[in-house]
Protein backbone atom coordinates (compact mmCIF):
# COMPACT_ATOMS: atom_id res chain seq x y z
CA UNK A 1 0.00 0.00 0.00
CA UNK A 2 1.42 3.35 -1.00
CA UNK A 3 1.49 5.92 1.79
CA UNK A 4 1.15 8.63 -0.84
CA UNK A 5 -2.29 7.49 -1.99
CA UNK A 6 -5.51 8.20 -0.11
CA UNK A 7 -6.80 5.03 1.55
CA UNK A 8 -10.16 3.55 0.51
CA UNK A 9 -11.46 1.08 3.10
CA UNK A 10 -14.13 -1.28 1.80
CA UNK A 11 -16.45 -3.24 4.09
CA UNK A 12 -18.01 -6.43 2.79
CA UNK A 13 -14.89 -6.92 0.69
CA UNK A 14 -15.79 -10.47 -0.33
CA UNK A 15 -19.47 -9.74 -0.98
CA UNK A 16 -21.31 -8.41 -4.02
CA UNK A 17 -21.13 -4.65 -3.42
CA UNK A 18 -17.82 -4.45 -1.60
CA UNK A 19 -16.21 -6.93 -3.97
CA UNK A 20 -17.42 -4.87 -6.92
CA UNK A 21 -15.84 -1.70 -5.48
CA UNK A 22 -12.48 -3.39 -5.00
CA UNK A 23 -12.53 -5.10 -8.41
CA UNK A 24 -13.38 -1.84 -10.13
CA UNK A 25 -10.52 0.13 -8.58
CA UNK A 26 -8.12 -2.76 -9.11
CA UNK A 27 -9.01 -2.57 -12.82
CA UNK A 28 -7.85 1.05 -13.04
CA UNK A 29 -4.23 1.58 -13.91
CA UNK A 30 -3.11 3.07 -11.72
CA UNK A 31 -5.76 2.99 -9.02
CA UNK A 32 -6.31 6.45 -7.51
CA UNK A 33 -6.53 4.85 -4.06
CA UNK A 34 -4.69 2.45 -1.84
CA UNK A 35 -7.18 -0.34 -1.13
CA UNK A 36 -7.99 -2.05 2.15
CA UNK A 37 -10.64 -4.76 2.31
CA UNK A 38 -12.38 -5.66 5.56
CA UNK A 39 -13.51 -9.24 6.12
CA UNK A 40 -14.34 -11.65 8.95
CA UNK A 41 -12.25 -14.41 7.37
CA UNK A 42 -8.80 -13.63 6.00
CA UNK A 43 -8.30 -17.22 4.83
CA UNK A 44 -11.37 -17.45 2.61
CA UNK A 45 -10.68 -18.00 -1.11
CA UNK A 46 -12.09 -14.57 -2.02
CA UNK A 47 -10.02 -12.85 0.64
CA UNK A 48 -6.77 -14.53 -0.37
CA UNK A 49 -7.49 -13.78 -4.05
CA UNK A 50 -7.94 -10.09 -3.26
CA UNK A 51 -4.74 -10.06 -1.22
CA UNK A 52 -2.91 -11.65 -4.14
CA UNK A 53 -4.10 -8.75 -6.32
CA UNK A 54 -2.62 -6.19 -3.95
CA UNK A 55 -5.51 -5.39 -1.59
CA UNK A 56 -4.53 -5.00 2.04
CA UNK A 57 -6.96 -7.39 3.71
CA UNK A 58 -7.73 -6.86 7.38
CA UNK A 59 -10.00 -8.45 9.97
CA UNK A 60 -13.15 -6.63 10.87
CA UNK A 61 -16.25 -7.80 12.70
CA UNK A 62 -19.28 -5.51 12.61
CA UNK A 63 -20.24 -6.78 16.07
CA UNK A 64 -16.82 -5.81 17.48
CA UNK A 65 -16.31 -2.02 17.50
CA UNK A 66 -12.64 -2.28 18.41
CA UNK A 67 -11.93 -4.28 15.26
CA UNK A 68 -13.53 -1.51 13.22
CA UNK A 69 -11.33 1.11 14.88
CA UNK A 70 -8.31 -0.85 13.67
CA UNK A 71 -9.74 -1.45 10.19
CA UNK A 72 -10.56 2.24 9.67
CA UNK A 73 -7.20 3.61 10.82
CA UNK A 74 -5.87 6.16 8.34
CA UNK A 75 -8.90 5.94 6.00
CA UNK A 76 -9.66 8.79 3.63
CA UNK A 77 -12.77 7.03 2.32
CA UNK A 78 -14.93 4.29 3.82
CA UNK A 79 -17.48 2.28 1.85
CA UNK A 80 -19.94 0.71 4.28
CA UNK A 81 -22.37 -2.10 3.54
CA UNK A 82 -24.18 -4.56 5.82
CA UNK A 83 -26.16 -7.69 5.01
CA UNK A 84 -29.48 -8.49 6.68
CA UNK A 85 -29.91 -11.96 5.16
CA UNK A 86 -27.20 -14.26 6.59
CA UNK A 87 -28.66 -13.96 10.10
CA UNK A 88 -32.21 -14.34 8.72
CA UNK A 89 -31.38 -17.80 7.37
CA UNK A 90 -29.11 -18.87 10.27
CA UNK A 91 -30.79 -21.59 12.39
CA UNK A 92 -28.95 -20.42 15.51
CA UNK A 93 -30.20 -16.86 15.05
CA UNK A 94 -33.72 -18.13 14.44
CA UNK A 95 -33.56 -20.05 17.69
CA UNK A 96 -32.34 -16.96 19.53
CA UNK A 97 -35.08 -14.85 17.96
CA UNK A 98 -37.74 -17.32 19.05
CA UNK A 99 -36.33 -17.38 22.58
CA UNK A 100 -36.54 -13.58 22.69
CA UNK A 101 -40.15 -13.59 21.52
CA UNK A 102 -39.34 -11.71 18.30
CA UNK A 103 -39.98 -12.64 14.72
CA UNK A 104 -36.82 -13.47 12.83
CA UNK A 105 -37.29 -10.34 10.71
CA UNK A 106 -37.54 -7.98 13.68
CA UNK A 107 -34.61 -9.74 15.34
CA UNK A 108 -32.40 -9.34 12.26
CA UNK A 109 -33.43 -5.70 11.87
CA UNK A 110 -32.05 -5.01 15.35
CA UNK A 111 -28.87 -6.98 14.65
CA UNK A 112 -28.19 -5.07 11.45
CA UNK A 113 -29.09 -1.74 13.02
CA UNK A 114 -26.58 -2.29 15.82
CA UNK A 115 -23.91 -3.30 13.32
CA UNK A 116 -24.54 -0.08 11.39
CA UNK A 117 -24.34 1.95 14.59
CA UNK A 118 -20.98 0.33 15.34
CA UNK A 119 -19.71 1.17 11.85
CA UNK A 120 -20.98 4.76 12.00
CA UNK A 121 -19.55 5.32 15.49
CA UNK A 122 -16.16 4.02 14.39
CA UNK A 123 -16.18 6.09 11.19
CA UNK A 124 -17.00 9.24 13.17
CA UNK A 125 -13.73 8.86 15.08
CA UNK A 126 -11.51 8.75 11.98
CA UNK A 127 -9.82 12.15 11.78
CA UNK A 128 -8.42 11.48 8.29
CA UNK A 129 -11.84 10.66 6.80
CA UNK A 130 -12.98 12.77 3.84
CA UNK A 131 -15.89 10.76 2.45
CA UNK A 132 -18.16 8.12 3.98
CA UNK A 133 -20.36 6.13 1.59
CA UNK A 134 -23.18 4.37 3.38
CA UNK A 135 -24.97 1.71 1.33
CA UNK A 136 -28.58 1.69 2.42
CA UNK A 137 -32.27 1.45 1.56
CA UNK A 138 -35.06 3.79 2.71
CA UNK A 139 -37.11 3.29 5.87
CA UNK A 140 -40.22 1.72 4.38
CA UNK A 141 -42.21 1.80 7.59
CA UNK A 142 -41.63 5.51 8.13
CA UNK A 143 -42.28 6.50 4.52
CA UNK A 144 -45.50 4.46 4.42
CA UNK A 145 -46.66 5.76 7.83
CA UNK A 146 -46.64 2.22 9.20
CA UNK A 147 -48.52 0.57 6.35
CA UNK A 148 -45.59 -1.66 5.45
CA UNK A 149 -44.26 -2.69 8.85
CA UNK A 150 -42.62 -6.01 7.99
CA UNK A 151 -40.00 -4.91 5.43
CA UNK A 152 -37.31 -5.25 8.03
CA UNK A 153 -34.36 -5.34 5.63
CA UNK A 154 -35.37 -1.87 4.42
CA UNK A 155 -36.35 -0.45 7.80
CA UNK A 156 -33.13 -1.34 9.63
CA UNK A 157 -30.94 0.41 7.09
CA UNK A 158 -33.22 3.44 7.09
CA UNK A 159 -33.09 3.63 10.89
CA UNK A 160 -29.30 3.52 10.70
CA UNK A 161 -29.30 6.55 8.39
CA UNK A 162 -31.43 8.43 10.90
CA UNK A 163 -29.06 7.44 13.69
CA UNK A 164 -25.99 8.61 11.77
CA UNK A 165 -27.56 11.95 10.90
CA UNK A 166 -28.69 12.68 14.47
CA UNK A 167 -25.79 11.19 16.46
CA UNK A 168 -22.92 12.28 14.19
CA UNK A 169 -23.90 15.37 12.16
CA UNK A 170 -20.26 16.18 11.35
CA UNK A 171 -19.77 12.71 9.88
CA UNK A 172 -23.01 13.06 7.93
CA UNK A 173 -21.68 16.20 6.26
CA UNK A 174 -19.08 13.86 4.72
CA UNK A 175 -21.59 11.14 3.91
CA UNK A 176 -23.18 10.02 0.67
CA UNK A 177 -26.06 7.59 1.13
CA UNK A 178 -26.02 5.04 -1.67
CA UNK A 179 -29.39 3.38 -2.24
CA UNK A 180 -28.43 0.09 -3.89
CA UNK A 181 -30.98 -0.71 -6.59
CA UNK A 182 -32.64 -4.06 -7.29
CA UNK A 183 -29.95 -6.59 -8.11
CA UNK A 184 -29.93 -8.16 -11.55
CA UNK A 185 -28.33 -11.10 -9.76
CA UNK A 186 -31.76 -11.82 -8.27
CA UNK A 187 -32.79 -13.18 -11.66
CA UNK A 188 -29.92 -15.67 -11.47
CA UNK A 189 -30.62 -16.85 -7.95
CA UNK A 190 -34.36 -17.10 -8.49
CA UNK A 191 -34.70 -14.88 -5.39
CA UNK A 192 -38.16 -16.08 -5.10
CA UNK A 193 -40.41 -17.59 -7.66
CA UNK A 194 -41.34 -14.08 -8.65
CA UNK A 195 -38.32 -13.36 -10.84
CA UNK A 196 -37.25 -16.82 -11.92
CA UNK A 197 -37.71 -17.27 -15.68
CA UNK A 198 -39.50 -20.44 -16.76
CA UNK A 199 -39.15 -22.20 -20.11
CA UNK A 200 -41.98 -24.06 -21.81
CA UNK A 201 -39.93 -26.50 -23.89
CA UNK A 202 -42.92 -27.58 -25.98
CA UNK A 203 -43.43 -24.06 -27.34
CA UNK A 204 -39.89 -22.73 -26.71
CA UNK A 205 -41.51 -19.88 -24.79
CA UNK A 206 -40.38 -17.98 -21.71
CA UNK A 207 -43.24 -17.82 -19.20
CA UNK A 208 -43.50 -15.17 -16.50
CA UNK A 209 -46.26 -14.97 -13.91
CA UNK A 210 -46.57 -11.28 -13.14
CA UNK A 211 -49.64 -9.46 -11.96
CA UNK A 212 -50.41 -6.35 -13.97
CA UNK A 213 -49.52 -3.85 -11.24
CA UNK A 214 -46.28 -5.43 -10.11
CA UNK A 215 -45.24 -6.43 -13.61
CA UNK A 216 -45.46 -2.88 -14.93
CA UNK A 217 -44.12 -0.93 -11.92
CA UNK A 218 -40.71 0.68 -12.47
CA UNK A 219 -37.67 -0.49 -10.48
CA UNK A 220 -34.06 0.73 -10.39
CA UNK A 221 -32.27 -2.24 -11.96
CA UNK A 222 -28.51 -2.71 -11.73
CA UNK A 223 -25.85 -5.38 -11.29
CA UNK A 224 -24.41 -5.28 -7.79
CA UNK A 225 -21.39 -7.26 -9.00
CA UNK A 226 -20.66 -5.36 -12.21
CA UNK A 227 -21.93 -1.84 -11.52
CA UNK A 228 -21.40 -0.92 -7.86
CA UNK A 229 -17.72 -0.05 -8.31
CA UNK A 230 -18.31 2.35 -11.19
CA UNK A 231 -21.19 3.98 -9.35
CA UNK A 232 -19.07 4.45 -6.22
CA UNK A 233 -16.31 6.02 -8.33
CA UNK A 234 -18.82 8.55 -9.62
CA UNK A 235 -19.87 9.34 -6.03
CA UNK A 236 -16.26 9.95 -5.05
CA UNK A 237 -15.89 12.52 -7.83
CA UNK A 238 -18.72 14.61 -6.41
CA UNK A 239 -19.28 16.34 -3.08
CA UNK A 240 -20.85 14.31 -0.27
CA UNK A 241 -24.18 15.12 1.32
CA UNK A 242 -26.48 13.41 -1.20
CA UNK A 243 -28.73 10.37 -1.43
CA UNK A 244 -28.03 8.66 -4.75
CA UNK A 245 -29.91 5.70 -6.21
CA UNK A 246 -27.77 2.94 -7.68
CA UNK A 247 -29.41 2.24 -11.01
CA UNK A 248 -28.41 1.10 -14.46
CA UNK A 249 -31.90 1.45 -15.99
CA UNK A 250 -35.37 2.05 -14.56
CA UNK A 251 -37.36 -0.92 -15.87
CA UNK A 252 -40.38 -2.98 -14.99
CA UNK A 253 -40.16 -6.73 -14.49
CA UNK A 254 -41.94 -7.09 -17.83
CA UNK A 255 -39.25 -4.95 -19.45
CA UNK A 256 -36.49 -7.19 -18.06
CA UNK A 257 -38.36 -10.31 -19.16
CA UNK A 258 -38.77 -8.89 -22.66
CA UNK A 259 -35.06 -8.08 -22.90
CA UNK A 260 -34.19 -11.60 -21.75
CA UNK A 261 -36.47 -13.13 -24.36
CA UNK A 262 -34.80 -11.02 -27.04
CA UNK A 263 -31.35 -12.15 -25.90
CA UNK A 264 -32.36 -15.82 -25.91
CA UNK A 265 -34.30 -15.54 -29.17
CA UNK A 266 -37.48 -16.94 -27.63
CA UNK A 267 -41.10 -15.92 -27.62
CA UNK A 268 -42.57 -14.76 -24.33
CA UNK A 269 -45.81 -15.28 -22.45
CA UNK A 270 -47.01 -13.21 -19.53
CA UNK A 271 -49.50 -14.92 -17.25
CA UNK A 272 -51.39 -12.05 -15.68
CA UNK A 273 -52.06 -13.51 -12.29
CA UNK A 274 -51.14 -12.41 -8.80
CA UNK A 275 -47.48 -13.20 -8.27
CA UNK A 276 -46.69 -16.07 -5.91
CA UNK A 277 -44.68 -15.36 -2.79
CA UNK A 278 -44.72 -19.02 -1.74
CA UNK A 279 -41.17 -19.47 -0.49
CA UNK A 280 -41.75 -22.08 2.18
CA UNK A 281 -41.14 -19.53 4.93
CA UNK A 282 -44.03 -17.34 6.20
CA UNK A 283 -41.68 -14.64 7.51
CA UNK A 284 -39.87 -14.41 4.18
CA UNK A 285 -43.13 -14.40 2.24
CA UNK A 286 -44.52 -11.53 4.34
CA UNK A 287 -41.23 -9.60 4.04
CA UNK A 288 -41.16 -9.88 0.25
CA UNK A 289 -44.86 -9.29 -0.33
CA UNK A 290 -44.80 -6.07 1.71
CA UNK A 291 -41.54 -4.98 0.05
CA UNK A 292 -43.15 -5.25 -3.37
CA UNK A 293 -46.23 -3.43 -2.14
CA UNK A 294 -44.07 -0.62 -0.81
CA UNK A 295 -42.08 -0.40 -4.05
CA UNK A 296 -45.20 -0.15 -6.19
CA UNK A 297 -46.87 2.46 -3.96
CA UNK A 298 -43.93 4.60 -2.88
CA UNK A 299 -41.09 3.61 -5.22
CA UNK A 300 -38.21 1.27 -4.44
CA UNK A 301 -36.19 4.24 -3.17
CA UNK A 302 -39.18 6.02 -1.67
CA UNK A 303 -38.79 8.50 -4.50
CA UNK A 304 -42.51 9.12 -4.89
CA UNK A 305 -42.29 10.84 -1.48
CA UNK A 306 -38.62 11.74 -1.08
CA UNK A 307 -37.75 14.11 -3.91
CA UNK A 308 -34.18 14.66 -2.73
CA UNK A 309 -32.82 11.43 -4.27
CA UNK A 310 -30.29 12.00 -7.03
CA UNK A 311 -30.04 9.89 -10.20
CA UNK A 312 -26.50 8.86 -11.29
CA UNK A 313 -26.94 10.69 -14.60
CA UNK A 314 -27.48 13.92 -12.66
CA UNK A 315 -24.16 13.79 -10.78
CA UNK A 316 -22.38 15.65 -13.57
CA UNK A 317 -19.51 13.17 -13.93
CA UNK A 318 -18.81 10.60 -16.66
CA UNK A 319 -20.37 7.22 -15.95
CA UNK A 320 -20.64 4.30 -18.34
CA UNK A 321 -22.59 1.22 -17.31
CA UNK A 322 -23.53 -1.78 -19.39
CA UNK A 323 -27.15 -1.98 -20.46
CA UNK A 324 -29.44 -4.54 -18.84
CA UNK A 325 -29.69 -6.29 -22.19
CA UNK A 326 -25.89 -6.52 -22.37
CA UNK A 327 -25.82 -7.98 -18.87
CA UNK A 328 -28.46 -10.56 -19.82
CA UNK A 329 -26.40 -11.60 -22.84
CA UNK A 330 -23.42 -12.49 -20.62
CA UNK A 331 -25.27 -14.93 -18.35
CA UNK A 332 -25.56 -18.72 -18.61
CA UNK A 333 -29.33 -18.94 -18.74
CA UNK A 334 -29.47 -22.54 -19.90
CA UNK A 335 -28.32 -23.67 -16.44
CA UNK A 336 -30.81 -21.35 -14.73
CA UNK A 337 -34.08 -21.62 -16.63
CA UNK A 338 -36.76 -23.65 -14.87
CA UNK A 339 -38.41 -25.98 -17.39
CA UNK A 340 -42.19 -26.26 -17.15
Amino acid sequence: MSSEQPLLVVLGATGNQGGSVLSYFLSLSPSPYALRGVTRNLSSPKSTALAARGVEMTLGNFDDPSSLDTAFKGASIIFSVTDFWPAFFDPAQRQEAAASGQSIGAFCRELELQQSRNIINAAAKVTTLKHFIFSSIPNSQKISNGKYEHVYHFEGKGLAQEYGQSAHPKLWEKTTVFYAGLYLENWLSGAGVLLQPKLNKDTDTLVFSLGETLGTASFPIYSSVDDTGALVHSLLRTAPGKKVIGVNEWLSFRDVATLLAQVLGKSIEFVNEDPSFDMGDPDLEKENAEMMGFCVEFGYDGGKVDKSIVQPADLGVPLQLQSVKEWCAKQDWESILQVV
